[in-house]
């Protein structure tokens, strides 16, 4: 059901882009707002989980989780839409 789900998600135009956005939108709000205390100390290039406080790690993972699944949509949907192109 949900394999359907998404192919369904990758055929439907203007809503894939929405979804895939959004996706994208949302880790970067996750990633910000796990990195704002280094950013208030002034550390803006910090690889990792290591210099993040224990609180907001879960929001660091969850922002990369959902860009990842935003750049895995993106990429069905770039083959969704190369598939249907006509061979020259």
């Amino acid at each position: 059901m949900l394999v359907l789900a998404g192919m369904l998600l990758v055929a439907a135009y203007p809503v894939n882009i929405i979804v895939i956005l959004v996706l994208y939108l949302c880790g970067l709000i996750d990633l910000t707002y796990a990195k704002l205390p280094l950013f208030r100390h002034r550390v803006f290039n910090s690889f990792g989980s290591r210099h993040i406080p224990t609180k907001r790690r879960e929001a660091y993972f969850r922002g990369y989780k959902r860009i990842t699944l935003g750049a895995a949509f993106n990429l069905l949907t770039l083959v969704h839409y190369s598939m249907m192109a006509p061979w020259p």
